[in-house]
């Protein structure tokens, strides 16, 4: 189903009705949200598991200020507590944004898993990048993730997301992957709204 929704809406994210362009996750605030989300997620994991130094991140030459003072917050607070949860930190800021920009959301604690199954795209895309064999590259993730809760990495999400990711050929594909991922773990209703809407539209 995951996959044939990612087929969709490659083809049809640009053409939704003025009813879909309303909607929650169509809202630009909303968009502003989830991208400023993704990319703490991004810092986050890269400090807490990949062994990226303060240092490192902060003279990449795309760090912004926005980047920094995320840099400089997730490493105090690893400092301060010792904290390895990526996605509780992406979501914390995803809805201090959403607050910020007046959303009007109630937190969900769902909204760490659903940033965190990220994990899966990102390493995925690894393999890829490297020429690994899509078969191998789903044997190798699912025994990195072996380990870790089926309710935070589910197989079956696993299964699906593997050929999705071999199939995205740009940085636009990569990033609706994302969004697909984030969107109908924590928003599945919105996310089916806006779906229909999009259908109708055309």
């Amino acid at each position: 189903m995951l996959r044939r929704l990612l087929l969709v809406c490659l083809l049809a994210v640009s053409s939704a009705s003025a009813f879909a362009q309303d909607l929650l996750i169509a809202r630009q605030a909303f968009r502003t949200c989830e991208a400023e989300a993704f990319i703490a997620l991004l810092i986050a994991r890269n400090a807490m598991h990949l062994g990226d130094t303060r240092e490192s991140l902060l003279a990449n030459p795309s760090t912004g200020e926005r980047q920094a003072a995320m840099i400089n917050e997730v490493f105090d607070e690893m400092s301060r507590t010792g904290s390895k949860d990526h996605g509780g930190y992406a979501a914390r800021k995803f809805y201090q944004c959403a607050k910020r920009e007046g959303l009007g959301l109630t937190e969900n604690p769902g909204a760490a898993v659903c940033l965190a199954r990220h994990d899966i795209v990102f390493f995925i895309t690894i393999d890829r990048n490297k020429g690994v064999p899509q078969a191998e590259a789903l044997a190798r993730i699912k025994r990195f993730l072996g380990n870790s809760s089926n309710a935070v990495y589910p197989p079956a999400l696993i299964d699906q997301l593997v050929p999705m990711t071999y199939r995205v050929a740009s940085m636009d594909e990569d990033f609706l992957l994302r969004r697909l991922v984030f969107e109908t773990c924590l928003f599945p209703e919105e996310w089916k709204a806006w779906y229909e809407a999009t259908q109708r539209g055309k």
